[in-house]
């Protein structure tokens, strides 16, 4: 088994790192929708493999890690009392590259959604700084004030991005993620 570093930053939707949300690294499939989840990975705390116990809390950047089988797929859940019931739940996580013999190239894109934002509005698009997002994403994060969960705060068809509540003029929203090339 070769291990893998995999390192976490929880932040608000505003960027402010979040301490002592509480990271789990589950094997798949895994039920996300209790604290703690299960099945719980075994996790280790260096490269040698010293067993680490979950969950791993983030630290005053909000930034936390383990070391984890790199063969493979992980979900990544967080949980934090701002996300209420809701944790962020990230599935089929690979640590540390490898798998697949294809080549395959991801891209990250963030930035705030182009659309006008004026309380009844919910269609935007997503955007990779200031421009419109060209191809559809792979993996994307939401916020509108906070995290939300795709199918309950937001929906995303190609690059059109709807929220089920119109941001208004003060909301902060963004969104971020990875797209295929």
């Amino acid at each position: 088994m070769a291990l893998a570093r995999d390192d976490r930053f929880v932040a608000d939707a505003l960027g402010r790192a979040l301490s002592g949300a509480q990271v789990y690294w589950c094997l798949q499939p895994a039920s996300t929708s209790a604290n703690p989840p299960s099945p719980l990975a075994p996790i280790y705390s260096d490269n040698d493999g010293t067993p680490e116990t979950q969950p791993v809390l983030a630290d005053g950047f909000g930034h936390s890690w383990a070391y984890l089988d790199n063969s493979l797929l992980y979900t990544v859940v967080i949980w934090h009392p701002l996300f209420g019931s809701n944790p962020i739940v990230l599935p089929d996580q690979s640590i540390g590259g490898g798998g697949g013999g294809g080549s395959s190239s991801l891209n990250p894109f963030s930035g705030v959604p182009i659309g006008t934002q004026d309380g009844s509005n919910t269609i935007f698009t997503l955007a990779n700084g200031v421009l419109p997002l060209g191809v559809p994403p792979v993996y994307v994060d939401v916020w509108n004030n906070f995290p939300l969960i795709n199918g309950l705060g937001y929906s995303i068809a190609g690059v059109t991005l709807t929220f089920a509540t119109a941001p208004g003029p003060s909301d902060n929203i963004f969104a971020q993620g990875f797209f295929s090339s």
